[in-house]
This record gives C-alpha cells, structure tokens and sequence, in this order.
C-alpha cells in the first residue's frame, strides 16, 4: 500500500491488515523500556492509534483528541503507538496530561511491519503512517482507517462511531458448539 507524505508517493512495508482478519500480536514497549504485546485475543477491545510522531502538531492534537473522545469507554483498552524516544513521551504524556489511553514504542518496528505501516522511505522513513486499528476481544479487525496523506487526520467521527458499536454489541465468544453435528 502506499501514501502520501507531503504529495510524495511513498510504500507502506509489512503486511497490510483488512477489516474482519485476525489481528497479528505485535510487541511494544512502555517508556520504562517493559515489552508489552497488543493485537490478538484480548480481554477488552483495543483501540491502536498509530502516530507518526508526537512532536508535530497534528499528530500531538490526535493524540490529545483521542485521549479526550475516548474518555467514557471504559471497557476499551486504547493504546497509542509512536517511534518517539521514551524521555519524549514521559515528557509529553505529562505535559498533556494523557489520561484515558497508553502510549507504547515501536521502537523494533514490530508493530509497523505487522500492521504494514513502516513508512519506506523519505523523510520520515522507520516511522508509523497515521492510521487506526479497531480489534475486538476475539482478535479481529473491525475498523481500519489508513490516512492517505500523512499531514491529514483521522476520521473521528467514523472511528468514534465504530468503538461504539463495537463496546455496546454483546459478544459471544468462540462459537464452536456444532462443529461435530455435520
């Protein structure tokens, strides 16, 4: 897949993820340096915000952004996935007072290339392009937002729309009670 960055094509590396397939475990790490592994079967539904980078200003008004719109979902496990230097993030998740989500490194690009997000080349190669990943407890993808000019937000409001639906719709787990019934 490719995007724009600043009206420059430039190819997205890694496996391209679509709406309904499994969500890949990826690993990340906190600003202590702890791996943690996002995607998968969780037990609450994710919401993975990939941010190029903090120290702009559209991507730290995204993050700011979500960290307010995402305030009343409780059973929403929302983390936010940067390549900024950890002393970066601790300084600006309390500066902005991010509350409601995580913040974790891709500094191994784990997460950018199992999500097909590593930007390839220019000036910003090895970091995330701007996108949104919505996984259900099961693991699966059920919204996916890549923006296709790296200068450009999100869809809020699709995104918002869809955690909705996604946090107020009783799941049920596996479904494997008739498999042996054929």
């Amino acid at each position: 897949m490719d995007i724009t960055v600043h009206g420059q094509n430039v190819a997205l590396l890694g496996k391209e993820r679509q709406v309904g397939a499994e969500a890949p475990a990826a690993k990340v790490y906190n600003t202590e340096g702890e791996q943690s592994v996002i995607g998968m079967i969780a037990p609450d539904n994710q919401l993975l915000i990939a941010i190029p980078s903090l120290k702009t200003e559209v991507c730290s008004l995204g993050a700011k952004k979500f960290n307010d719109l995402i305030a009343d979902f409780k059973k929403l496990n929302t983390i936010m996935i940067t390549t900024d230097d950890s002393e970066f993030v601790t300084d600006f998740i309390a500066r902005e007072k991010i509350e409601n989500a995580s913040i974790m490194i891709d500094k191994d690009r784990n997460f950018a290339k199992k999500f097909g997000l590593l930007i390839s080349d220019g000036k910003l190669k090895d970091r995330l392009a701007r996108a949104v990943f919505l996984v259900d407890r099961e693991g699966i993808i059920n919204y996916r937002e890549i923006v296709p000019e790296i200068v450009d937000e999100v869809n809020y409001d699709a995104c918002i729309k869809a955690v909705e639906e996604l946090v107020n719709t009783k799941q049920t787990g596996h479904t494997h009670e008739n498999w042996m019934s054929v």
